[in-house]
């Protein structure tokens, strides 16, 4: 038997082995496809390729620009993974990512990073190696679509890698001609994904945010508006930088470093900008009153994904996650942090009149908890959410959800019921501010 053939056999045993790792579970109709990512970092071009018997849809990818053994493979969007190793498919990973949409990464060099629970798109899952039955290195990929593989997507275009040429391999069928190979260059850039905004008034048609510095890019972004310019920071790198629609989103550096993780606030008090991030587990302030200094709170222990903050009556309310739980701490107590009581994975807050409130992301579904009824928290009824992210905003006392479902944003409405409804805008992180009535999203 000639090695390609073994290995197209052994990748198909492997993928099947995969996806019974996660579970194939019941036929359904896919939900809408993730904005999916080349699988490796920002700028790198991969080759994409198959061959006769290896089953349609599968693309063997190799780098263009040396060696491929050891270089580092992304998530090519958010998702549930799950990894094991299998003889043919070797060190492997598949990630769940909602509505019936999974990717496939098989032969790795050795067992992925992540071997459960959720991850970013874009995060570092393993790098490319030639286990299992392979005839050397690179990454075997696939798209599958409520069981079933279909074309792979990156940042919005069809890969082109169909047909294996093969009448004996599905899901196709259909004998010759074979795709011909062809180089995608990754927009996977975590660390730096390109920012977009959409706003209601424009049907939320999504537009890259750059300027004269370039494109605004991160891993995180919290948006103000202060005098009717709007304001995005956004932290990659562990930089926090800022850029103003007034200034053509001209993206400066603020000069705070060590920021960790995705957890980012930011906040307009009374014309001061404040930024909020997690440095060491520790939340720490920075304000343009002090030359954007970063200083310690003094509140411990959080985590590095989600904080939010909100002011009532010029005071400062900081909302962060420990232990699995949402604590706030405020300026006028000297940022003793408090339980709440309210189980979070991420969290979001707003001000109706003087009461805060709290939206929360807990088990993929979104509750409310208010501090006029001692922080109960309610369902809403939205679930099936990124664990990850959520953004919330009040427009003239409609309160106003965004979560991120299959790659897409979603919002919701005190008005309709909590009716969680597509946007059409992609991303894996958002953020939200209302300027004159108009809802602007900040997508990445």
């Amino acid at each position: 038997m000639s090695g390609r053939l073994l290995r197209a056999l052994s990748g198909v045993c492997a993928t099947l082995l995969a996806v019974l790792a996660v579970g194939a579970g019941p036929a359904r109709a896919a939900g809408p496809m993730p904005f999916f990512q080349l699988p490796f970092p920002c700028g790198e071009t991969w080759r994409m390729a198959t061959y006769a018997g290896h089953d349609d849809y599968d693309i063997d990818m190799t780098f263009t620009g040396g060696a491929s053994n050891g270089r580092l493979i992304l998530s090519a969007a958010g998702g549930t993974i799950s990894a094991g190793y299998s003889s043919g498919g070797g060190n492997y990973a598949v990630i769940d990512h909602g509505g019936g949409w999974r990717t496939t990464y098989l032969h790795m060099i050795q067992p992925a990073i992540h071997s459960s629970g959720w991850v970013d798109g874009g995060v570092p899952i393993g790098w490319v190696g030639s286990t299992g039955n392979s005839t050397g290195p690179h990454l075997h990929f696939e798209v599958t679509r409520d069981g079933g593989k279909t074309e792979a997507y990156f940042n919005g275009s069809p890969s082109g890698i169909t047909s294996d040429g093969s009448a004996a391999t599905g899901p196709i069928y259909v004998n010759g001609p074979v795709s011909p190979a062809r180089n995608a260059t990754s927009a996977n850039c975590n660390g730096g994904q390109q920012v977009y905004e959409a706003h209601s008034a424009n049907g939320w048609r999504k537009l890259p945010v750059s300027g004269p510095s370039g494109a605004v890019t991160a891993t995180a972004t919290a948006v103000i508006q202060v005098g009717g310019a709007k304001i995005i920071y956004s932290s990659k790198g562990g930089q926090i930088f800022e850029a103003g629609s007034s200034t053509g989103w001209n993206n400066l550096h603020t000069g705070i470093n060590g920021a960790q993780g995705t957890a980012l606030a930011a906040l307009n008090l009374n014309g001061e900008k404040l930024i909020y991030s997690v440095v060491g587990g520790y939340v720490h302030e920075a304000s343009s009153n002090n030359g954007w200094r970063n200083l310690n709170t003094g509140i411990g222990g959080v985590s590095n994904t989600s904080i939010a903050v909100i002011a009532v009556n010029g005071v400062k309310y900081i909302y962060s996650i420990v232990g699995g739980y949402v604590h706030e701490a405020h300026s006028a107590n000297g940022w003793r942090n408090l339980n709440t009581g309210v189980p979070a994975s991420a969290v979001a807050a707003i001000t109706v009149g003087t009461t805060k409130i709290l939206y929360v992301v807990n088990g993929g579904a979104v509750y409310e908890a208010a501090s006029n009824a001692g922080w109960a928290y309610m369902g809403t009824g939205i679930s099936g959410v990124s664990s990850a992210t959520i953004a919330a905003a009040n427009l003239n006392g409609e309160k106003l959800i965004y979560t991120m479902y299959g790659g897409y944003v979603h919002e919701a409405s005190s008005n309709n019921g909590w009716r969680n409804l597509n946007s059409g805008v992609t991303g894996s992180r958002a953020s939200v501010l209302t300027l004159n009535g108009v809802k602007y999203l900040y997508s990445n």
